[in-house]
């Protein structure tokens, strides 16, 4: 439990060396009713999850949390959590690691095209209130995942030295808390905007439905992409995964 001892945050840091999935876990103890804030941390995951069910390979060395929210929102405002988090994460990046990361629809960080972080959402609802919203982060930082990830990259490659995980976790925390509290909507989608690597870029998106080509044009009030399709058509995607094709 000491490696992720951050002060003030004692009792909310539950470590496993070694867990199925840190979002299950997080799942089991929001229903039984922990604090927000609560983050459950794993060295490696055996059956760690990204979005539309895709494996998370977990090699150590990485960053592999999930975090309990619980915000007064409605469910079709989760959306912007998601968002404010990816925003939060890659000014982290950037300003105090000074790493070129952008972020990609819906809450991926890249580095020059490659992945260095992924996140899936999770929530549960209480009729028209968010019951805990759950955010899933894996972050490459003193892993080598590009054995299995070639299209990857981590922080101790672009850095040339390992990255001290209890830092970085705990200044991540602390600016996310900060930035619920002080940053809008318009805000988040401002930043999120000025972030972004898929905003006019020709990419494909898959859905639980489809598969969509054509050029990301933006992102609406609620933050589904629109999309001019190449059969020259405008679409708002509201849930899928983003791939960005070579111009």
């Amino acid at each position: 439990m000491a490696l992720y001892r951050i002060p003030g945050r004692e009792n909310a840091i539950h470590y496993f060396p070694e867990i199925e999935s840190t979002m299950d876990e997080a799942r089991n103890m929001a229903q039984k009713g922990c604090p927000a804030f609560t983050v459950v941390v794993a060295e490696q995951q055996r059956k760690g999850r990204g979005r539309m069910d895709r494996q998370w390979v977990s090699t150590k060395g990485g960053l592999y949390f999930t975090l309990v929210l619980r915000p007064d929102i409605n469910p079709a405002d989760c959306g912007r959590v998601n968002f404010l988090v990816s925003v939060v994460l890659a000014n982290l990046l950037r300003k105090e690691y000074h790493i070129d990361a952008g972020v990609k629809w819906p809450n991926d960080i890249l580095v020059d095209g490659k992945k260095i972080a992924g996140m899936l959402s999770e929530m549960a609802t209480d009729g028209h209130r968010v019951q805990y919203l759950n955010i899933g982060i894996g972050l490459n930082v003193n892993n080598d995942p590009c054995r299995v990830e070639p299209n990857a990259t981590t922080m101790k490659m672009l850095l040339g030295e390992r990255v001290r995980r209890t830092t970085l976790l705990g200044r991540f925390l602390n600016l996310l808390e900060e930035a619920m509290v002080q940053m809008t909507w318009e805000q988040t989608l401002a930043a999120w905007r000025n972030l972004t690597v898929t905003l006019g870029r020709p990419v494909r998106v898959v859905t639980t439905r489809e598969i969509v080509e054509g050029t990301a044009m933006n992102v609406d009030d609620t933050g589904a992409l629109i999309l001019k399709t190449t059969a020259g058509t405008t679409q708002k995607i509201i849930y899928g995964d983003c791939f960005i094709n070579p111009s």
